[in-house]
């Protein structure tokens, strides 16, 4: 069981493709979720594979997700972004 205080692991390539694909710059997004665009740099390039619940929960509503497992690193070996 995940404790709902654990700093959940996040996909940065995949936070990358989808932020691209949405349009959005680093600065826009930085700015929806209120962390700066340096710290998303470092969580996109893999720097900071973890974020804190509420960074998660506020990726997932500034990209339009649902699915909370698509911003999570996937656990096979292949480490192509999903599109």
């Amino acid at each position: 069981m995940v404790h709902q205080y654990a700093s959940p692991a996040v996909d940065g390539p995949r936070i990358r493709a989808l932020r691209i694909q949405s349009g959005l710059s680093v600065t826009d997004l930085a700015r929806r979720i209120g962390i700066t665009p340096q710290y998303l740099s470092q969580i996109e390039n893999k720097h900071r594979p973890t974020v804190s619940p509420q960074t998660f929960a506020k990726f997932l509503a500034a990209m339009g997700v649902e699915d909370r497992e698509i911003l999570k690193p996937s656990t096979s070996s292949d480490d192509r972004p999903a599109a």
